[in-house]
């Protein structure tokens, strides 16, 4: 089990913004003894998948929704996966399209 400041070195991200993943409800890690925060390797995981998916554009409330689905919802691990994968694939032709505008905007000066 990892601390908290062990985590963000590993991550590189600020301790506050792990904790306000957690209070988000991103993240559930273990308490110990003294209320310290415990990260497994689980929890470091998963805290990895956050930061990239953060970085690809989406939301906190997606990420959270995708991430823990609602107890009327459960999804296998495997199909929130698909889903994520989806989205991402999604994003992904979007910034194509967006790069290829750009790119032809940029070298026609009669686009401008």
């Amino acid at each position: 089990m990892n601390s908290i400041g062990v985590v963000a070195d590993r991550t590189g991200l600020p301790v506050e913004t792990i904790r306000f993943y957690e209070t988000s409800g991103l993240l559930a890690p273990q308490r110990d003894r003294s209320g310290h925060r415990r990260y497994a390797e689980a929890d470091i995981s998963e805290l990895e998948v956050i930061q990239a998916l953060r970085q690809a554009g989406m939301s906190l409330k997606d990420i959270r929704d995708h991430l823990h689905p609602a107890a009327d919802q459960p999804l296998a691990r495997r199909s929130l996966g698909d889903a994520l994968l989806r989205i991402l694939d999604e994003r992904s032709a979007d910034l194509v399209r967006a790069r290829t505008l750009v790119t032809r905007w940029a070298g026609d000066p009669a686009a401008r």
